[in-house]
């Protein structure tokens, strides 16, 4: 199925599909993501974005023991690692879950998780934000992180595409550095 989208026809963009389909460029499915993942084949995805439930008791999720939650987003690590290309990437975004008001990071709960199977961590992003909620007892969690494992050392990184560009001063202390060496 075709997602519609309310862009403006002169920033159109690739279509988004909400199942899967070989030929999407992007495919953002809302539902299920076992039976989701049932219908993709192995060695198809070369990028996997994912953002899974934070185990919090919202209304698309059952709050369960910690150990019970990890043990089902096993089962899809599992799945997704099988759905992963050899040169294929997957970004894991997680907060925190939060229990008699003790904190507990879920990227550091689920990295062994990946090791297990094969996984190589790339690098752990942190994403800073500024609303949410609000904690009277502790600093509140102002911040998410992203999980970038590999499945092999052969994966694509375009750093220019997101390298922040240098400010004006910046470049300034660079051009003063290199004029001193010379």
């Amino acid at each position: 199925m075709l997602i519609q989208t309310n862009t403006l026809p002169m920033f159109k963009g690739p279509e988004v599909h909400s199942d899967f389909d070989p030929t999407a460029q992007i495919i953002l499915h809302c539902g299920d993501t076992l039976n989701f993942l049932e219908t993709v084949p192995n060695d198809t995805a070369k990028l996997i974005i994912t953002s899974p439930p934070y185990n919090l008791g919202k209304e698309y999720e059952n709050k369960t023991a910690i150990e019970t939650y990890l043990d089902f987003q096993d089962q899809v690590i599992d799945q997704l690692v099988s759905k992963l290309r050899t040169d294929g990437s997957i970004c894991w975004q997680v907060g925190n879950f939060v229990e008699d008001s003790e904190v507990f990071p879920l990227d550091t709960l689920y990295y062994s998780h990946f090791k297990k199977h094969g996984m190589k961590l790339r690098n752990r992003i942190i994403w800073r934000f500024n609303h949410g909620l609000h904690a009277s007892k502790r600093f509140s969690g102002r911040y998410e992180t992203i999980l970038w494992f590999t499945k092999s050392d052969n994966y694509t990184f375009n750093l220019d595409s997101v390298r922040v560009p240098r400010s004006s001063s910046q470049q300034a202390r660079c051009a003063r550095r290199e004029a001193v060496r010379c």
